[in-house]
């Protein structure tokens, strides 16, 4: 009589067990990449959010396909596709700022602003020629008595016909 356990092609009453077949090495991984894809994403509204460009570079795109991928942390947007064959396109980086009637009047204000907290270099020329020239003529003044029109010489703290000089 023919031992069940030892020959293990002998199925007594015609009962076959379904014995899963062994997968090739590539088919297995692949698998297992479908349940183990980290995205470093966050969904909602149907956006798809990164973290900067590198989560961005990151992301897993299938083949033939393009994905827009938005920034958390700047204001920037990625566009990354894959070709048919798999290969990665390389990522575009767009920058987005709000359109509006605030936006074209905020360079105009910096400007204004930028008047007020600065001279030219002309001003600062002017400005330095009148401050040399009191100075220079501080200095004069200090240094040597001064005369009036008359031609009579003046002294601090002393007099003029009897009037004082200070």
């Amino acid at each position: 009589m023919a031992q069940p356990f030892m020959n293990p092609g002998y199925y007594p009453y015609g009962y076959q067990a379904q014995v899963p077949q062994p997968m090739d090495r590539l088919a297995q991984l692949q698998s297992q990449q479908q349940y183990q894809m980290p995205q470093n994403s966050q969904q909602g509204n149907g956006i798809l959010w990164v973290q900067g460009e590198a989560g961005a570079k990151s992301y897993l795109v299938a083949p033939g396909t393009s994905v827009l991928l938005m920034d958390s942390e700047t204001e920037r947007f990625f566009i990354k596709t894959m070709d048919a064959a798999g290969m990665p396109q390389p990522l575009r980086v767009f920058e987005y700022h709000e359109v509006g009637v605030s936006a074209s009047a905020l360079p105009k204000q910096t400007e204004a602003d930028m008047d007020n907290k600065y001279v030219t270099r002309e001003e600062y020329n002017d400005l330095k020629g009148k401050y040399e020239e009191l100075y220079r003529l501080l200095d004069t003044s200090t240094q040597q008595p001064s005369t009036n029109k008359t031609g009579v010489e003046i002294k601090k703290g002393g007099t003029q016909h009897g009037k004082s000089s200070v």
